[in-house]
């Protein structure tokens, strides 16, 4: 028998999100009115969509080409048993598989619940994203510029 753990589980491994209609087609569910406020809203969405499934704590993220969505994520952690599923590196590695590379010039990451840890944002600074956009509230997005990571 198919327990709702199992569905979910499997629908991560196939990177869909459960009903979702946009995600089984590939496509990603694109503002009527895009915008910083509207790419960080989805952002707070995808957190929130993912916190009560139970898959990870409260964090999304959206990386943006072009005023376009191109690759979304949330923490899913505790679904994936993965210390590093953070929704910055879901988002990232989504953008990635979507536009075929790992070159993320020209792209901006939007994410919720404030800045980055320093594991996602070596992770920006890797995928060459432009600019990091959080915020704490969904209303008031804080620039934050381009990824910093001083060396290895």
């Amino acid at each position: 028998m198919l327990t709702r753990r199992l569905f979910t589980r499997l629908m991560a491994s196939l990177a869909v999100v459960p009903g979702t209609a946009a995600h089984a087609a590939g496509s990603l569910l694109q503002p009527a009115n895009p915008g910083p406020l509207a790419f960080l809203k989805r952002a707070f969405d995808l957190a929130e969509t993912g916190s009560s499934r139970g898959e990870g704590t409260p964090y999304g993220a959206v990386i943006v080409k072009n005023n376009k969505i191109v690759g979304e994520g949330w923490n899913r952690s505790a679904l994936k048993t993965d210390p590093t599923a953070h929704g910055e590196v879901e988002a990232i590695q989504d953008a990635c598989r979507r536009l075929g590379t790992r070159d993320l010039s020209g792209c901006v990451i939007y994410t919720s619940g404030g800045r980055p840890c320093p594991m996602c944002e070596t992770a920006c600074h890797w995928a060459e994203l432009d600019e990091v956009v959080y915020g704490t509230d969904a209303a008031k997005p804080i620039r934050h510029g381009r990824p910093r990571y001083p060396s290895c």
